[in-house]
Formats: C-alpha cells, sequence, structure tokens
C-alpha cells in the first residue's frame, strides 16, 4: 500500500502497543471535534507476537491511511476503548504491561517515537530516545523491522 499518495498536510496519528504475549494493537487516531486532541477510533488492527515484519508494516500503513483520511469526530461517538480487546479493563492496567510507538505521518516522513508508562494511568514521550525519522516510502518489511526492533530494545 502506497500512503505517499494520500498525504495530507495535517499530522495523522497512529500507536502501536505492544506485549509479549498478547502481541501488537495498531489504533489509528483522529482529531476530536470540540478539544482538538487525538483520540483512538476504530478499526484496531491485533496482530499475534511472531507476525513478520511484512505484516506489521503492512498493518501501520493501513492503520495510517486511515488515520489520515478519518474525519473529525466527537468523544462520545467514536471513543475506541481498545485495551478492552486484552484481559484489562482498564487503561492503567494495561499501560503497565503493554510497551506504545506513536507514528505519526508529517508531510512525507513518518516520525515514529516511544513512549513510557506511568503511574499516572497513560504513557509520556521517552525523551531518553530520539525520534526515528524515515520516509513514507520505507518497505512494509523495513518498517516492520523498525517497529519490532524498538520494542525489543524495551529495558
Amino acid at each position: 500500500m502506497d500512503i505517499s499518495d494520500n498525504i495530507k498536510k495535517r499530522t495523522s496519528l497512529t500507536a502501536v502497543f505492544y506485549n509479549r504475549s498478547f502481541g501488537f494493537m495498531v489504533v489509528p487516531y483522529a482529531v476530536e471535534r470540540n478539544m482538538r486532541c487525538h483520540i483512538a477510533i476504530e478499526p484496531t488492527i491485533i496482530l499475534p507476537p511472531k507476525t513478520s515484519f511484512d505484516e506489521l508494516g503492512s498493518a501501520v500503513k493501513e492503520t495510517i491511511k486511515i488515520a489520515t483520511n478519518a474525519p473529525e469526530t466527537d468523544i462520545e461517538k467514536n471513543v475506541n476503548e481498545f485495551w478492552k480487546k486484552t484481559k484489562y479493563k482498564g487503561f492503567r492496567g494495561f499501560s503497565n504491561h503493554f510497551q506504545s510507538i506513536n507514528v505519526n505521518l508529517c508531510e512525507d516522513m513518518l516520525k515514529i517515537k516511544k513512549w513510557v508508562s506511568t503511574p499516572q494511568k497513560g504513557y509520556i514521550k521517552d525523551d531518553s530516545q530520539k525520534p526515528i525519522e524515515i520516509s513514507v516510502a520505507i518497505s512494509d518489511s523495513e518498517l516492520g523491522a523498525i517497529i519490532k526492533n524498538i520494542f525489543e530494545t524495551e529495558k
């Protein structure tokens, strides 16, 4: 899938969550109409832990395309409580057990940034790691390898 054909001037956001036992959750985000923040929307793509680089990269690119084309939305109507697709019913429990990275599409670049879980019920940017910036023309396999490598370097 070539996402470079569908670039908009705004930034679109996709999050990838990972747990060694569960696997990957790839989640698109849209802009909330009133608060102007990003909120998770459907669909969530779930992949097993042994997913190939190619499959993971393809899923991330598919989700980026969904996020890029998503209209502004209302949080009351379209909230995606993706963590409930795991054994965790609350986001705090989920965030304590899943690693997270954000993939931002900005113009013709993907900016990949690691996030870390906090005791305050969520994730914050990991400022100890510099964001990875790559062309949207990267192959699915290369993108999947980069994402898996980020998760495997977790301390």
